[in-house]
């Protein structure tokens, strides 16, 4: 989309403006989602969780009638903002559950991020570019001539509206002071009536006494370091598999980093929802958090294995058109398949990938029992949000900066990425002893 807007005329820029419209909107994100949440403290899950979904429709229609990179901004600028959806949804699935049941319903909320992450880029790389994509169809329509991404953002704001409709006529509310007993049915067992006694406090709850929580805190730096760690593997992973041989990369197409990534999310996804009741469910929830924050380091120690085992499995053709090439860009993947033994290696590290996401689902219970109060939960999840926010925006620019130091300059042979990877990935292991028992108390 950068390039159809002709921003600049050299493609060496174009990551930096796309990183600009990308980051906006974890940027505008942070400041605004923990304000969502102490607003559903206040009027009501139901009605903020409408508000964002109006926002996601509207910042998205506008983002496809963008013909200047500004307005792209603003579009993704008032896309952030307006969003606080996340926080509010798992405050309700916090009211809507109890011990008996949340290890059944926080993996559902994985799987669907991990669906709409895969829905998502296939509903903007097939439907954009009408014109061309679709010649005897859309692309007789001069609008979407006029606005090629448009078509994909309208079909993405027609779900909007289609989820507003069902939101509308379907969704109970959740928030102590608002619900109504009458035609209310909880997977809780104890439901909403459960925190009757501290509807009064309602909306009370400063941010302070909530950071004050001294079972609180661990679990957002704990929470942040997660964040940190997730998306920068996700960052050096596709910085890895880009990179040619010659670089110690994997010197693979981005087609093929997307599916893996994509086919990896969507079925560890749907492993995560059969496989994490069993476990939480016979185990101590802080000790298996902790056996999963090991996963780490090996999941990054896995990383220079994956690069060793590109090297030695690779054609000797193949390494002489690599270090002839000397660049970021790979080899061309129909000179350069792949062979069985890496493809099943990245299998086994982007598997123990999906099960370190366990830590997910966990740290949601984390958050719920260290609220200091129970009519807080939209703001305290909202500022554990702001928290994965923050990581989120500092996760990918400082690892791709590392990593471009690492190999530019040789350093530790190009592995210094790897020894500070391991070294936070520990750390996150020490913070998770941090983490109490008992958050109830």
């Amino acid at each position: 989309m950068v390039m159809d807007l002709h921003v600049t005329d050299k493609p060496s820029e174009v990551g930096y403006y796309s990183g600009v419209v990308d980051s906006i909107f974890a940027i505008c994100q942070l400041f605004t989602i923990l304000h969502w949440g102490r607003l559903s403290d206040k009027i009501g899950r139901k009605p903020v969780i409408i508000l964002g979904l109006v926002g996601v429709g509207f910042s998205t229609f506008i983002f496809g009638l963008s013909r200047t990179f500004w307005m792209a901004v603003v579009a993704r600028s008032l896309a952030g903002a307006l969003t606080g959806n996340t926080a509010v949804i798992l405050s309700v699935v916090a009211e809507i559950t109890d011990d008996t049941n949340h290890g059944l319903a926080w993996p559902l909320i994985t799987l669907s991020w991990n669906f709409g992450c895969t829905v998502g880029p296939i509903i903007g790389g097939s439907l954009a570019n009408p014109k061309d994509n679709f010649p005897d169809s859309f692309g007789r329509i001069q609008l979407f001539n006029d606005y090629p991404y448009l078509l994909p953002c309208a079909t993405t704001s027609l779900l909007a509206i289609v989820s507003i409709v069902i939101g509308l006529a379907f969704f109970k509310e959740t928030l102590p002071s608002k619900y109504k007993k009458k035609g209310y049915e909880a997977l809780s067992k104890e439901g909403p009536s459960a925190y009757e006694s501290e509807i009064e406090k309602a909306g009370n709850t400063s941010i302070r006494a909530i950071w004050s929580s001294s079972s609180l805190r661990p679990v957002l730096l704990n929470y942040f370091l997660l964040c940190f760690l997730t998306t920068a593997f996700d960052v050096v992973f596709i910085l890895l598999a880009y990179s040619p041989l010659e670089l110690g990369g994997l010197g693979r197409a981005p087609g093929e980093i997307g599916f893996a990534l994509a086919f990896s999310g969507l079925v560890g996804s749907c492993v995560q929802v059969l496989l994490f009741p069993l476990i939480q469910k016979r185990t101590d929830d802080v000790r298996l958090y902790r056996a999963l924050t090991l996963l780490w380091p090996v999941v990054f120690a896995a990383l220079p294995i994956l690069s060793a085992i590109a090297r030695w499995t690779a054609s000797p053709e193949l390494l002489a058109i690599s270090e002839s090439q000397g660049n970021l860009t790979p080899v061309d993947d129909r000179m350069s398949s792949a062979s069985p033994i890496l493809w099943c290696a990245i299998g086994a590290c982007l598997a123990i990938l999906r099960l370190a996401h366990m830590c997910y689902p966990l740290t949601a219970i984390f958050i719920k029992n260290a609220s200091p109060s129970s009519s807080a939960l939209g703001s305290t999840f909202g500022l554990s949000q702001a928290t994965a926010c923050l990581a989120r925006s500092l996760g990918p620019a400082f690892v791709s900066t590392v990593f471009a130091l690492s190999k530019k300059h040789n350093l530790l042979k190009g592995d210094l990425i790897w020894y500070i990877m391991l070294v936070i990935s520990f750390i996150g292991f020490w913070s998770a002893l941090n983490i109490k028992r008992n958050l109830r108390q």
